[in-house]
């Protein structure tokens, strides 16, 4: 019973998803680099492996008994920020401007519009998604660190 409140919201936010049309990108960069890639998928998985070698540092760092809830922060933190980012946390950071502050998070909600395709700004020789899911890795470790 007390696993129904998250889970409807993950499933409300699923719904959510698919209601919104995936439009494709208007704008492309150039050609996708292979060499940019595998670089990217690396330092990808790199930064992957900071959370789980992060939260063994501070459990290391507490008694016995705390050692698991010190742990599970870092990866509850891992799947909250995940779902976030998807939603609206790439709108938020790399979206159209908003009063040059802030990103529209309308503009990549949902990730609609992420997709295989470059972006002449963001990710000239990647894929879109491929730097997203970097962005993704760090947006995860920020909490992690700063707990």
């Amino acid at each position: 019973m007390r696993w129904f409140l998250p889970f409807s919201l993950l499933l409300l936010v699923s719904f959510v998803g698919v209601m919104f049309p995936v439009s494709a990108p208007s704008v492309t960069g150039g050609p996708i680099v292979a060499g940019d890639v595998a670089w990217m998928l690396t330092a990808t998985g790199l930064v992957l492996l900071m959370t789980p070698g992060l939260s063994f540092f501070y459990g290391g760092m507490v008694r016995t008994k705390n050692v698991i809830s010190t742990m599970l922060q870092s990866f509850v933190a891992l799947g909250v920020i995940s779902i976030l980012w998807v939603v609206v946390g790439f709108s938020l950071s790399f979206g159209d401007s908003l009063g040059g502050f802030i990103g529209n998070p309308l503009t990549y909600f949902m990730f609609s519009g992420v997709g295989g395709a470059t972006h002449p700004d963001l990710a000239p020789t990647i894929p879109l998604v491929l730097f997203a899911l970097f962005q993704l890795k760090f947006a995860i470790i920020t909490p992690a660190l700063i707990t």
